[in-house]
């Protein structure tokens, strides 16, 4: 799939509000959120949350709760394939 030149990438990632660079895994993504969901569905990761699984995922806390944030990643339609 290819995607034209005028695509604006004024948008923020929708699981951790940092600036887009582009469609990854279905949709547009920041390069952080991007990485981490390679590492976590390449390695098979399982991650436990220390809460009670509703941990805040923003730029600023993105890597406190990586359970969290996988499974934002997936709410907000990253997908595996």
């Amino acid at each position: 799939m290819e995607y034209g030149h005028d695509v604006t990438l004024d948008e923020l990632c929708p699981v951790c509000g940092d600036k887009v660079s582009g469609y990854h895994y279905g949709l547009l993504t920041c390069e952080s959120c991007k990485g981490f969901f390679k590492r976590t569905v390449q390695n098979n990761k399982k991650y436990i949350c220390a809460e009670n699984q509703k941990c805040t995922i923003d730029i600023t806390q993105r890597k406190r709760c990586p359970f969290c944030r996988f499974q934002k990643c997936l709410h907000v339609g990253m997908q595996l394939e």
